[in-house]
């Protein structure tokens, strides 16, 4: 009875030790410079900033900027710097918090990745194929050059959508869903088509659900769409500059520089990995064979999905990219490996699933981790805590974008902070601010004649000016920022954010969709789903 409790928990223990072993980094002590690491630090503390004034579904970052503000969390996925400010309110530190959101994502996908192949295979087949899905070279691209938190929880997501769907837990597939698109929207744009085309093969009824959750999400991705055309630098990125040449894919490579630079060994990785490789190969030998093989027909649509999705990082698709605009939105091309990182566990526990000898599974498993756990290791470790990134203007007062690019179609990114508060000529403020939050400033003025006053913030759809209560024109075309005119005497002025009459419509299309889930949900219950 011993020996069968001790096997029935080594692989669980493997499974752990192994996880645990590659996301080590995460909890250590130091920095771990990355491409869009430090963007996400600063994302966080200007979030955390707005939830903790009460503003529980943040639009606006108050302090980018030098300080005028910009629209942010309307186009940059508010999921991950949810769990970004839980962290910290439970005692992390910023930077802390970016690591453990990284390391929160990627074990919690792999546990998702487990729970889903569990409901297709054995549990020694899941557990195995969920390791050498871990140790997928692109993941830690993402964690450890890219420093992408949003991709990867993103990725949780697309796990427990797959889990959701394929368990039969119906509430959760709109939820998971919305999860993905609120994670990070690009991966949205790769993985929605994804989830439509496994209901599709697996289960047809999880298609409604699948909607459900793009309208629950609705309050994000639709302001972010329609709203695109009042700011700049959103997409600064030229796909035809990204593409990874062919011998890319197949030659184990590791490096730290961006995509677009360096050679071979220096910058970014494109590599698929030796194991995923022989994964893809045998997968198709047995399909061409015919050998037994479990959900043939999902092994073959994921098979032509993730060899479709390779071709497409290469250049020779340039103009698939140039006639179909809504490719441009990936920005780059081998962003689609990340397509490697749910099928390949697929694939392999299909292979296991009919090559049942142990010592196969041995191979594959101790192989995968051997060949990739160098990459596991950050090239770079640095010391800093939060006061390094908020004493450095070149953090603190950027726009949270390369290149500082990201700004409002009435103003560039401003590079000096603004003198003071506010600005009055031909008046001046009675008794100072008596409201002065990061969405609102409430204050009287006194004049004898026509009173310029100016605020340094951003001007952008949503913010308003009222004088004795009745609206004012906000003239912003000057120099982008609020400017208006008071007329003479003594005035309460109130300037605040709010939402226009599209992110109305956009909330109530998501608060529509959850209780249209909720009561879709209740109707069904006690009944089978097939």
């Amino acid at each position: 009875m011993q020996i069968k409790k001790i096997i029935r928990l080594y692989w669980p223990l493997v499974f752990v030790a192994l996880i645990f072993l590659s996301a080590w980094p995460l909890f250590g002590r130091g920095y771990i410079p990355s491409h869009d690491g430090e963007y996400n630090i600063i994302r966080f503390m200007e979030f955390y900033r707005m939830l903790q004034s009460g503003v529980l579904f943040p639009k606006w970052a108050p302090t980018v900027n030098s300080g005028y503000g910009l629209p942010v969390f309307i186009f940059f996925y508010p999921l991950p710097n949810y769990v970004g400010a839980l962290f910290h309110v439970i005692g992390a530190s910023f930077v802390d918090s970016v690591k453990l959101t990284l390391a929160f994502g990627y074990i919690g996908a792999l546990f998702f990745c487990f729970l889903w192949l569990r409901k297709l295979f054995s549990s020694q087949v899941a557990y195995i194929s969920t390791i050498i899905g871990a140790f997928i070279p692109y993941w830690f691209v993402e964690i450890y050059v890219r420093g992408t938190v949003p991709e990867v929880i993103a990725l949780l997501f697309v796990f427990l959508s797959l889990y959701a769907i394929e368990s039969r837990v119906v509430w959760l597939i709109p939820l998971s869903v919305a999860g993905i698109i609120l994670s990070h929207n690009i991966l949205g744009l790769i993985f929605i088509p994804i989830m439509f085309l496994y209901a599709i093969i697996q289960k047809k009824y999880g298609l409604f659900w699948i909607f459900l959750g793009i309208g629950l999400a609705s309050y994000f991705w639709l302001p972010a769409l329609v709203e695109q055309k009042y700011v700049i630098g959103l997409n600064t990125v030229s796909f035809k500059d990204h593409f990874s040449e062919l011998y890319e894919l197949f030659i184990p490579s590791w490096g730290t520089e961006l995509s677009a630079t360096g050679r071979m060994g220096s910058k970014v990785s494109f590599q698929i990995g030796i194991i995923p490789i022989v994964v893809i190969v045998l997968s198709g030998i047995l399909l061409i064979t015919k050998k037994v093989i479990q959900y043939r027909k999902l092994v073959c649509g994921s098979l032509v999905l993730l060899i479709c999705a390779l071709c497409m990082c290469l250049s020779f698709t340039k103009p698939f990219w140039s006639a179909i605009p809504l490719l441009s939105n990936i920005q780059y091309p081998w962003r689609l490996l990340v397509v490697l990182i749910p099928v390949i566990p697929l694939l392999t526990a299909s292979i296991l699933s009919v090559y049942t000898k142990k010592w196969i599974w041995g191979v594959f498993l101790v192989f995968s981790v051997i060949l990739t756990f160098s990459y596991t290791r950050p090239a770079v470790y640095e010391m800093r805590n939060d006061e390094y990134y908020l004493t450095r203007p070149n953090f603190t007062d950027g726009t949270v974008s390369m290149g500082n690019s990201f700004s409002t179609i009435w103003s560039p990114w401003k590079k000096e902070r603004a003198n003071s508060k506010i600005e009055i000529t031909n008046g001046k403020l009675s008794h100072g601010f008596e409201v002065d939050t990061y969405l609102r400033k409430k204050f009287s003025i006194e004049s004898d004649g026509d009173a310029s006053v100016g605020l340094p913030i951003s001007y952008y759809p949503g913010w308003s000016v009222t004088v004795d209560g009745v609206s004012v024109p906000i003239n912003y075309t000057s120099d982008g920022t609020i400017r208006f005119t008071v007329s003479p005497g003594s005035h309460k002025v109130d300037v605040f954010f709010t939402s226009t009459p599209l992110r109305m419509f956009s909330s109530a299309l998501s608060i529509c969709s959850l209780f249209l889930t909720i009561i879709m949900w209740k109707r069904l219950q006690g009944r089978k789903i097939v």
